[in-house]
């Protein structure tokens, strides 16, 4: 036991064994408190407590079960850290970066952190006599991780990755204090071997997904920030492979390994033009097209009449016939967008002459 002294009133935190009984100073606490792990609040004490100056108040630990979380390191310990009386403001203080998110497991040694912490403010009288005690539960569960550039579904954090693209995503702690912690990834025997984590980066073997590469493979991973080996925050993260895309003016046959490049097309000037759909493969992640820019010779075009189009649809490329045309060789550049989010660019070059 320690005492924090007070003018005339003094207060204590300390951890007992047994529940002295209590007399018949009665006050409340309050309803119980939920809390993120790295949250902090603070709860105002009863005025009751402050009505005899002879009045000390300590804190009891000991309904929470203890926990050996290390070799200088105790659950109740760190209670006594994280849950403390502010003497001047008459509150009591909750630090759950001093803590541990409840029901989590030790990756070092296997002891379990209690599904609640609870937490006894004890009133007792100059002598020793306790006057009364109240009690409130504390929770604390694990705070958020994010994944940079993951989309977010229904609270499971998504991304697409390119086969041999060597797929690796930055993990992000946000506010969380994260001093003397690391990173980890929660055991799955499937991602052995394939999935590893480094300086807060997730990264993906070159081996990952099916070994052709040609069909989706999908990993369910669950990154985790430790503390004591302890995680402290988690998420859940879904990486989709998929086959690399092939996006140009031709054809593709993937069966085959090769392109038939079809993108340089002689035309003459002023009959308009209406091109085939571009190959966008494979075709299941086909979305959407747009023009990005078109260069006559080289130089940009002012296309603001909008000479040249591409149907966002299927990407067609259509020009119309127009005065401001002249004999010249006319790149298009078309952006496609897939359904996994993914851009790609491919162009389409119009050699315009006479007759």
């Amino acid at each position: 036991m320690f005492l924090i002294a007070v003018t005339a009133i003094g207060f204590t935190s300390c951890s007992k064994d047994s529940a002295e009984p209590a007399g018949n100073m009665e006050f409340s606490l309050g309803e119980d408190i939920a809390l993120t792990y790295g949250e902090t609040t603070q709860i105002t004490l009863p005025s009751t407590l402050f009505a005899e100056t002879s009045t000390s108040l300590s804190l009891d630990f000991s309904e929470t079960p203890e926990v050996e979380l290390g070799s200088a390191t105790t659950l109740r310990g760190q209670l006594a850290k994280a849950i403390t009386i502010d003497q001047q403001a008459r509150k009591l203080s909750f630090n759950t970066a001093l803590l541990y998110p409840n029901g989590e497991v030790s990756t070092t040694n296997g002891k379990s952190i209690p599904a609640q912490y609870n937490i006894s403010l004890v009133a007792k009288s100059q002598d020793g006599t306790t006057l009364g005690r109240d009690a409130v539960v504390l929770t604390v569960s694990p705070g958020k991780i994010l994944v940079k550039e993951a989309q977010d579904a229904e609270g499971m954090l998504f991304t697409y990755a390119l086969y041999g693209a060597g797929a690796s995503f930055e993990l992000d702690a946000l506010a969380i204090p994260h001093e003397n912690t690391s990173w980890g990834l929660r055991a799955n025997e499937a991602n052995q071997g394939v999935v590893s984590i480094e300086n807060g980066n997730i990264k993906f073997a070159a081996t990952a997904g099916n070994p052709d590469q040609k069909t989706e493979f999908s990993y369910d991973l669950e990154p985790v920030l430790l503390k004591d080996g302890i995680a402290v925050a988690s998420t859940k993260f879904k990486v989709n492979f998929i086959p690399q895309i092939k996006f140009l003016f031709g054809a593709y046959y993937p069966d085959l390994g090769f392109t038939i490049d079809l993108s340089l097309i002689h035309i003459g000037l002023g009959n308009g033009y209406v091109s085939s759909a571009p190959t966008l493969f494979p075709a299941e992640y086909k979305s959407s097209f747009s023009l990005v820019s078109v260069t006559k010779d080289g130089v940009p075009f002012d296309n603001a009449n909008e000479v040249f189009r591409v149907n966002a649809e299927t990407g067609v490329v259509s020009v119309k016939n127009d005065d401001v045309l002249v004999a010249a060789s006319y790149k298009v550049l078309v952006k496609a967008v897939t359904t996994t989010g993914h851009a790609f660019e491919t162009s389409l070059t119009l050699v315009m002459s006479e007759g």
